[in-house]
């Protein structure tokens, strides 16, 4: 069966560019007729008319848009596409007027090798055939009379050699019958020719003028911050000038009074601010001692005396309260005992007896209380005995807290050690703007406390030390103006001048210490003298000079021995204007 030479494919109106190649590229015919939907705005982009075009071309297929849409025209005028306003209509690749200027005609005609159909094949055996007829098929059925309404496609005016001669254009030159279509060659060929650019009417891109405009300007602006920044805020300078120096000491016992609010020379007091902190310390142990809170054991005695010549007389009463004594158990007596006459006895004694029996508790609890028919003793009484029984008592064991308890958890306790404190305090001092004493450290005496009591049930016993320390800080103007004061009888202020009063290397020795209510101290220090030097006018009269200016004006001045200057960042070869930017130190001469 032969192959079919021409083949239907309708596109839908929402099919994608690629989607209508893969129908052309699934047709096996070699011409397809591609029926388009109204409004088919997916071939009126020149990109995709380009992109169908390259794709007919590549397969060897010759393609025919069926449409009446005037925008589709010349696009496919300018690509060389085929376009028949119905299947039975001739035909052609449609022509453009010569003043036309839309922008993807323009797009389309500035590609520098246009898309231009092929030319191996005889027109004139085509010129008057339709699609159909091309394709070797039946004709289809005559246009109704609605079919006959709708708009033929019309060629554009272009204008034409007058000498030029019609030519037609295959649709297909591999067929087995060699069907042609007929076009006229030299329409094709102006529609495909590329048009020229007119260079003088060549419009300037000025997103990219104001890109590099404003480019230059951050260039600019960078270049002259980083100029002020280099020469204006970076510069510095550091002088040290090396004089001659002399000591001095001074050996003042000062008085630091934490109540003081003023610095008082005469009496050399000064006001001292104290630091503390607390560190507490435990010791824990289980207690050894027990007790039997058990019921208690009750019962009765009955009491008898006996009196002896020569003291031979009614006995003295047992009071209530009285402690009788059995197996080494003590029972109270819950009443009093008297007695009466019960006879003579031997050896030139009377006995008596009790009236009554007396009732009697057990001191403690416990069973160990329970007797029977015991013989007591009682309490700071010789000449009474006691006979009875008690019941009722029970044990329950509980430990309780001893002294020997307390003192285990006591030899638990240790100081801590005072270097780790003292660096505390010193810190804390310091970062309050104070000049700290250590020498002032001092600790309380330790505050003991103790969970529970001697006697107390517990099973645990803890002993807990409680200890402060403490130390003087005093303010550093405080003691700059006292050595001034003690150093400025020595020195001759109109020449010399303290460069340093020795404050950080003073060493002190307590006198006596109260800790928080003050102390006495002997302060030990030498202070370095130089030339008086004023360094305020020193900078004013350097800004700005060069090395040998500012080495020549201050070796000038009187006690100087020697002069350096540093520069810094290292392009700096000048003095900066700014005296803040200038940094003058007074050093001892080696």
């Amino acid at each position: 069966m032969a192959e079919p030479t021409r083949e239907t494919v309708y596109v839908d109106v929402d099919d994608e560019i690629t989607t209508i190649i893969d129908k052309v590229h699934g047709v096996q015919a070699k011409i397809v007729a591609l029926v388009l939907p109204k409004r088919a705005t997916v071939l009126q982009s020149s990109v995709n008319m380009k992109l169908l075009k390259k794709a007919a071309d590549s397969s060897r297929k010759r393609v025919v848009l069926i449409s009446n849409e005037s925008g589709l025209l010349p696009l496919a005028s300018l690509v060389g596409m085929y376009v028949a306003s119905s299947l039975q209509s001739k035909p052609e690749i449609p022509s453009i007027s010569a003043d036309q200027t839309d922008s993807e005609i323009e797009e389309i005609a500035a590609d520098p090798e246009p898309l231009k159909p092929k030319k191996d094949f005889s027109p004139k055996t085509v010129a008057d055939k339709t699609v159909g007829e091309l394709a070797d098929e039946e004709p289809l059925q005559p246009q109704t009379a609605a079919q006959k309404a709708k708009p033929e496609l019309t060629p554009m005016a272009i204008p034409r050699p007058k000498d030029s001669d019609e030519e037609t254009i295959a649709l297909d030159d591999v067929g087995p019958d060699n069907e042609e279509i007929a076009q006229d060659s030299s329409v094709a060929e102006a529609a495909t020719k590329p048009k020229k650019k007119d260079k003088k009417t060549k419009v300037p891109n000025f997103e990219r003028f104001r890109f590099r405009l404003i480019l230059m300007i951050v260039v600019i602006i960078l270049l002259v911050v980083g100029f002020i920044f280099a020469n204006s805020i970076l510069p510095k300078a550091t002088i040290d000038i090396a004089t001659k120096m002399t000591g001095v000491s001074i050996n003042p016992t000062l008085n630091l009074a934490p109540g003081n609010k003023k610095l008082d020379l005469s009496t050399l007091s000064v006001p001292a601010t104290v630091q503390s902190t607390q560190k507490t310390d435990s010791g824990q142990v289980n207690t050894t001692g027990q007790q039997n809170n058990g019921s208690a054991a009750t019962g009765t005695v009955t009491m008898t005396a006996q009196e002896c010549a020569p003291n031979i007389g009614n006995p003295n009463d047992v009071p209530k309260g009285s402690g009788v004594v059995s197996n080494g158990l003590t029972y109270i007596t819950q009443s009093n005992t008297s007695f009466t006459y019960a006879g003579v006895g031997g050896g030139n004694c009377v006995n008596f007896q009790a009236n009554q029996s007396t009732p009697i508790i057990a001191q403690n609890g416990g069973s160990n209380y329970n007797v029977s028919n015991a013989t007591f003793t009682v309490s700071g009484r010789s000449d009474v005995t006691a006979t009875g029984s008690a019941t009722g008592g029970s044990d329950n064991i509980v430990q309780i807290v001893t002294q020997t308890d307390i003192n285990n958890a006591t030899a638990k306790l240790t100081a801590p050690p005072t270097g780790p404190i003292k660096t505390a305090l010193s810190n804390s001092l310091k970062q309050a703007g104070l000049y700290p004493i250590p020498a002032t450290f001092n600790a309380t005496t330790p505050t003991i406390t103790q969970s529970a009591n001697v006697g107390d049930q517990a099973t645990t016993v803890t002993v807990t030390q409680s200890i402060t320390y403490t130390m003087l800080g005093v303010s550093t103007n405080d003691m700059d103006s006292l050595i001034t004061a003690q150093i400025d009888p020595k020195i001759q202020p109109s020449e010399q001048a303290i460069t340093s009063t020795g404050l950080n290397n003073a060493s002190f020795n307590i006198i006596s210490n109260s800790g928080s209510t003050g102390a006495q101290v002997a302060m030990q220090l030498t202070a370095s003298i130089g030339p008086k030097l004023n360094i305020t006018s020193i900078k004013q009269q350097i800004a700005g000079k060069k090395t040998g200016d500012v080495e020549s004006l201050i070796n000038a001045l009187p006690g100087v021995t020697g002069v350096t200057v540093h520069y810094s960042p290292f392009w700096v070869t000048s003095v900066p204007n700014s005296v803040n930017k200038i940094t003058i130190q007074v050093q001892k001469s080696s």
